[in-house]
């Protein structure tokens, strides 16, 4: 996973196998993830999402928002100091 902070916005990177080990989790696994095993870009501009693109912008790209939001809530509190 990877992240980039400028000014107000915030974009985070998550790989192929962040997204798979993110959704098989021992304890927490989301099972029938959508985004399990794809890449998923985020960008946030004062807390908003502002852009989204899974596995680049080819395919599927739709996603239930109550996981994005979960994904990406785990990955901020796992790096507070993003």
């Amino acid at each position: 996973m990877r992240h980039k902070r400028l000014g107000r916005n915030l974009k985070i990177w998550f790989s192929e196998s962040d997204t798979y080990d993110w959704a098989h989790k021992p304890g927490a696994a989301w099972p029938c993830s959508a985004l399990s095993d794809k890449k998923v870009f985020v960008e946030f501009h004062d807390g908003d999402l502002v852009d989204i693109q899974i596995n680049g912008g080819r395919g599927d790209r739709d996603c239930g928002g109550h996981e994005l939001n979960a994904m990406v809530d785990d990955a901020l509190n796992a790096h507070p100091k993003w």
